[in-house]
Formats: C-alpha cells, structure tokens, sequence
C-alpha cells in the first residue's frame, strides 16, 4: 500500500510542477521580447525587499478600486498559495529534504532560478517579494507536512 501511496506522491507532484512552469512561463508564450531589452529590464525587476508587497497592500486596503484591489489580493496569496504544494511535496518524495532547513533552502534555490529566468527571458518579472511569499507558500507547506505527522 506505501508503495502505490508513493506512487500517487509522485503523480501528484510531477503534475503540480507541470502546472507551475504553464503559470510561470507557458501562459505568457508568444508575447515576445520587450524591444528595448535593457531599458525595459528596470521595470521587470525588484531588488528591494518589501517594496512589491507593500504596493499591493496599499492597492488591498486604500486604493478602493474594487479590480485593483482584487488583482492585488490574488497576487500576493496566490504567490503564497502555489508553493504550499512544493513545501507539502518535496519532503514526501525526497526523504534528503525532511528537514526544514534543506527543504527551504531547495525552494529558495528554485524560486530563484525561476525569477533569473522570468529576468532573462522577459517572461514575467524578477521580483525579490516573489522569493519571500514563494517561500512562505513553501514554509506553510512543510508545516502542514509536519501537522499530518509524516515529519
């Protein structure tokens, strides 16, 4: 029974990370390159902790324009939410990551390959508050992990 439970981990995890890569890099396929490479480079990164997420909270909680607000809103628990399955996963089929330690030093390894490559490819935005709300996705993930006692 573990076996074919292992299994079904598996299965489950490949098919989350099939629908990560859509949402990180598939959904914005074919809109191309900014022509202006280097000039565009500033708007799609941040360098600066908390910048991002405050601008979405204010957008939350002052800015009183209802699509605004709820862009905002899926923003930030959506970058929380899609990495709770990474941190529930990872320590399930990896036994080398059942430590929280490692596990969220392989999420942090992840996310940051991932916004390199938003950066490089021009396909979304490089944005240090990504890595933090990623990373407390992943860190709510682990502690469900925990809480069902296969920690």
């Amino acid at each position: 029974m573990e076996k074919r439970a292992n299994k079904w981990i598996w299965v489950l995890f490949a098919a989350y990370g099939a629908v990560m890569l859509w949402l990180l890099f598939g959904q914005r396929l074919g809109r191309g390159q900014p022509d202006y490479y280097w000039g565009e480079l500033s708007a799609r990164m941040n360098l600066v902790p908390g910048r991002t997420i405050r601008r979405f909270l204010w957008l939350v909680f002052r800015s009183g324009e209802p699509a605004l607000m709820r862009s905002a809103a899926v923003n930030l628990a959506g970058n929380v939410a899609v990495f709770v399955p990474m941190g529930l996963f990872l320590p399930l089929v990896w036994p080398a990551m059942r430590r929280y330690w490692a596990a969220a030093l392989f999420m942090a390894a992840a996310v940051a390959a991932v916004e390199l490559a938003q950066l490089a490819t021009g396909l979304g935005v490089c944005d240090v508050d990504d890595l933090i709300l990623n990373l407390i996705g992943g860190s709510v993930g682990y502690g469900l992990y925990r809480a069902i006692g296969r920690g």
